[in-house]
């Protein structure tokens, strides 16, 4: 790898003119200037640096001496080491008498930004890497187990941990694209401070945020209720500090970590469907979707024999009452009492509805297996609109 770039070069250079006031080049390891104050000298071959480098010392060039050497000045020449290899070298321009004691500073800076470089340019591509994993296992892309783990492992990912696939949408009002990418950059860097260490993180399409979320298991069960916290906190956080909303969706655990793309899967499944069905809620789970999820699957719903069922409704309910009634009997499980509270209705009000949804479908709301059809009817009605 290359890492004395003519950027790098050119940014030791600007560094270290600003701790003295004197001209800097910086050669490559072919003596070829590739940084300097002096922007005529650019891409000139340095003889003092090439002597540098076949050398291995320091070269000191009087006035005397500069009108004998190709393209060189009067100063002093240090070679630039990283990882224990000259890689380059750096010079000073003027009297080697009169620069001579910044030398060793110059060349510990040099030093010292090469090897920040290099640190950063490791850090980047650790994150390409972490990336590249993190896609790998949400879209089942997984070539060679155990190469596959000792990779993770490199890059401090412990596959054996347990994770469900969790999707967090970003919403937020009146915001054009511009200040959608800085919240989102507000976003994440608020979540890097709430997540566990063990949490996969990653920034996916427009307003998608994709975690591999650790979890605590119970037992052969995993525990939900500390997942619902943890979600309530970082809801609660990114809305005061970025007053950006959160709409989730929550896969499956399942212990063989290749099946967390079936867990994203299940994620974004469900977030799509909670969405549509319960606007007005934050947090979807796949466990409590399932039915709604398979019907959602079902091919050219618009011509489902059951849509009918609920067309008919339609046609004979034009305030809505029967479809909020159904809707709620529903939730309710078809408990009468629950169902009239939230509805704020009598029960006998509530028995002349369900009456009239039988008398409209032919199916009766208060038997289990025509309820089902007259679920599945709105489902697909619902779901084949969004």
């Amino acid at each position: 790898m290359n890492l004395l770039t003519r950027e790098l070069a050119q940014k030791i250079v600007e560094r270290t003119m600003g701790i003295i006031n004197r001209n800097i080049n910086v050669m490559n390891e072919k003596g070829i200037i590739i940084g300097s104050g002096d922007s005529s000298r650019i891409n000139q071959v340095h003889d003092g640096a090439v002597e540098v480098i076949e050398r291995g010392n320091i070269v000191e060039i009087d006035e005397e001496e500069a009108q004998f050497i190709k393209g060189a000045k009067p100063g002093v020449n240090l070679p630039i080491y990283f990882k224990n290899k000259i890689v380059g070298v750096v010079g000073i321009t003027g009297k080697p008498e009169e620069v001579r004691g910044f030398g060793l500073l110059i060349k510990m800076a040099a030093e010292m930004i090469l090897e920040q470089a290099f640190l950063m340019e490791q850090i980047q591509w650790d994150e390409r890497l972490k990336e590249e994993i993190l896609h790998q296992l949400i879209t089942g892309e997984i070539t060679s187990d155990p190469w596959f783990k000792e990779r993770a492992k490199t890059l401090s990912i412990d596959l054996d941990v347990p994770r469900v696939a969790v999707i967090l949408e970003l919403r937020s009002n009146s915001l054009t694209e511009e200040t959608m990418s800085n919240k989102k950059k507000k976003v994440l860097a608020i979540l890097k401070s709430l997540i566990e260490p063990d949490d996969l993180l990653t920034l996916v399409y427009t307003n998608e945020i994709i975690l591999l979320k650790k979890i605590r298991l119970k037992g052969t069960d995993w525990d939900k209720n500390h997942l619902l916290h943890q979600l309530n906190v970082w809801k609660s956080r990114l809305y005061h500090s970025a007053k950006v909303k959160l709409k989730i969706g929550i896969g499956t655990y399942y212990q063989d970590f290749k099946r967390l793309s079936q867990s994203y899967d299940e994620a974004k499944k469900t977030l799509k469907v909670g969405l549509t069905l319960y606007p007005d809620e934050d947090i979807y789970w796949y466990q409590e979707m399932g039915f709604p999820i398979l019907i959602q699957q079902i091919s050219n719903m618009n011509n489902h024999p059951l849509l009918e069922l609920y067309k008919k409704i339609l046609s004979k309910d034009k305030k809505g009452e029967l479809q909020q009634t159904l809707k709620v009997f529903i939730e309710e499980n078809g408990e009468i009492n629950k169902t009239t509270e939230r509805l704020f209705i009598h029960r006998n009000t509530l028995h002349y509805r369900l009456d009239k949804i039988k008398e409209i479908t032919g199916k009766d709301p208060k038997k289990l297996n025509e309820l089902i059809e007259l679920y599945t009817s709105m489902l697909i009605y619902i779901l084949g609109n969004d």
